[in-house]
């Protein structure tokens, strides 16, 4: 998600990196996200179905937006 983000960000109004949502979803938020089942996993704490689904999708759009870069260079 990390190298995603760089490759993705774009500079603003005011010369600050933006870096563009997932289908309206905040790419901190997504970050937020997988860190937290991060720490879940690091605990011992076993995912739910519907979180390990998520992470599934979250893996395949940032994954595949990457191969695109890869591609491109």
């Amino acid at each position: 998600m990390i190298v995603w983000a760089e490759d993705n960000k774009f500079r603003g109004e005011y010369d600050d990196y933006i870096i563009p949502s997932r289908d309206g979803v905040e790419w901190k938020d997504d970050f937020k996200f997988v860190s937290k089942l991060d720490r879940l996993l690091s605990d011992g704490i076993d995912l739910k179905p519907n979180e390990l689904k998520m992470c599934n999708e979250l893996y395949k759009f940032y994954s595949q937006m990457y191969m695109k870069n890869i591609l491109r260079k």
